[in-house]
């Protein structure tokens, strides 16, 4: 049986970081144990909400050519009481409508694209306590640091993916062919390594002070493009596999920028407020962040391809490129450049802490997988419901496969629903090229119980029923959820 490595191009995706969920590609600090709720109420967060797609969502336009959110909604809710919300207003909406038009309430955290009353639209479950808290902890300023922004940023940034980018009628067709030629996977191979990172962090950084400081815009380019060839250069196969990536959520991450910029300036229309806000707001990297960096990196690319009045967004949709190779094509790179102690520090210190961190969920699932005794349940890719959230994407040499490190993922399948909370999953191809999670059970667990064909799962992480189909593979046991 093959099982290769593939990702999952289609699949909603909540999750960047080690240690963290990602949401519009921020880190945020997975949920942790339940505390006091310090989230607004959910009707506060709705209207507030609703104040800021009013004012920016017909306005997208401005920000991305033929962009259109005029029309477009956001269901939020707190998997008790939802509210949908668009231009106009917002009304509540009962578990029996949502269940009518057959939408599911995310976990804790996550969204699902869906589309409500005949118009596209996101379902989005905010983070609360614990979680919202560390909203306000994100040290580059790509995030927004209270709930009701993140809610609308992450409805900006989920809805530009399948609405603009992946649009029925006008799929960008640089993204099919990037996805071609890289692969588009996310993988970073654990153990992971500081100086990547540090070329990485280096060339945001180069761009956000270029921003930020149009006297020094020029050695500042050229700063970031003596960083981007070093980095091509000395890890090749890296930079060929993150190009799809660096395109697709780097203009995503720019659209949600400027559009959180917008909500949060007197006059949506002004540039200058935009723009002293998005000064304000964005910090230089001086933590490792793989997951992190396509969307940092192309949204600084764009804003100083604005402030050159260069028209690069329709080349973006046509052709295999990346918003920092359009910005650079004509800068000579500069010589030799040394980056910050304090950079090169917090980058290695970084590294080494998730290092120790991903260890304890990484090694156990390979040495599960791996060990014969052990039975592992495949779940299908095709039936993950709404978004995955976890600490990363991953893979190791022992076993070349997307891991997904304390995955937060429901499956709804025919014969039931399994959930995986803080629980870490893999992902294995087929000879069909059919995609599984696969979780490694232990036949003696009390929590795991096999009666003919149905399975029920009963462990903190892990629950739910489901019928199952069983083979045997090289004397392992492999239980199929149906």
């Amino acid at each position: 049986m093959d099982r290769r490595l593939r990702p999952s191009a289609a699949l909603a995706v909540v999750c960047a970081v080690a240690g963290a969920a990602c949401s519009g590609g921020v880190a945020q600090p997975a949920v942790g144990p339940p505390v006091a709720p310090t989230s607004p109420g959910l009707e506060t967060l709705a209207e507030s909400v609703r104040k800021d797609i009013a004012k920016v969502w017909p306005r997208t336009g401005r920000i991305w050519p033929g962009m259109d959110f005029t029309d477009h909604n956001v269901l939020i809710t707190d998997g008790r009481k939802t509210y949908a919300v668009d231009k106009d207003g917002r009304r509540a909406v009962s578990p029996e409508e949502l269940k009518r038009n057959k939408v599911d309430v995310p976990q804790q955290g996550g969204f699902d694209v869906v589309s409500w009353q005949g118009k596209d639209s996101v379902i989005v479950r905010p983070p609360e306590g614990r979680a919202a808290e560390s909203l306000k902890q994100d040290p580059t300023g790509l995030g927004s640091p209270d709930v009701a922004s993140y809610t609308f940023e992450l409805a900006t940034h989920e809805q530009f993916h399948p609405y603009v980018q992946h649009d029925k009628k006008a799929p960008w067709k640089s993204l099919e062919e990037a996805e071609k030629r890289g692969g588009g996977a996310r993988d970073e191979l654990y153990p992971l390594k500081a100086e990547p990172r540090i070329h990485r962090a280096m060339i945001y950084n180069s761009l956000l002070t270029a921003y930020e400081d149009p006297g020094r815009r020029t050695e500042q380019l050229a700063a970031a493009a003596y960083w981007h060839r070093a980095w091509t250069e000395q890890y090749p196969d890296e930079a060929e596999q993150w190009a799809s990536t660096d395109l697709l959520e780097g203009t995503a991450k720019y659209v949600e920028r400027v559009a959180v910029a917008m909500a949060r300036s007197d006059d949506p229309d002004s540039e200058s407020q935009v723009r002293a806000y998005l000064v304000r707001t964005l910090k230089p990297m001086k933590v490792a962040a793989k997951g992190l960096e396509p969307y940092a990196i192309g949204t600084a690319a764009l804003l100083n391809a604005d402030e050159l009045g260069l028209d690069v967004k329709k080349t973006l949709t046509t052709e295999p490129v990346t918003p920092l190779s359009l910005l650079l094509k004509n800068v000579r790179p500069a010589a030799r450049q040394t980056a910050p102690d304090d950079v090169v520090r917090g980058i290695r210190n970084s590294v080494a802490k998730t290092n120790e961190e991903l260890a304890g969920e990484i090694e156990p699932f390979v040495k599960g997988v791996q060990d014969k005794r052990k039975t592992v349940l495949m779940l299908p890719a095709d039936r993950v419901s709404g978004s995955l959230g976890g600490k990363g994407f991953y893979t190791t040499e022992e076993l070349p496969i997307t891991i997904v490190p304390a995955a937060r993922v429901t499956f709804r399948l025919a014969s039931g629903t399994i959930t995986l909370d803080q629980v870490t999953t893999g992902e294995l191809i087929q000879d069909d090229n059919t995609a599984y999670f696969a979780v490694p059970l232990d036949p003696e667990d009390e929590n795991v119980s096999l009666k003919g064909n149905r399975l029920t799962l009963t462990g903190d992480g892990l629950t739910g029923t489901a019928t199952v189909r069983s083979t045997m593979d090289d004397g392992q046991r492999f239980l199929y959820a149906q």
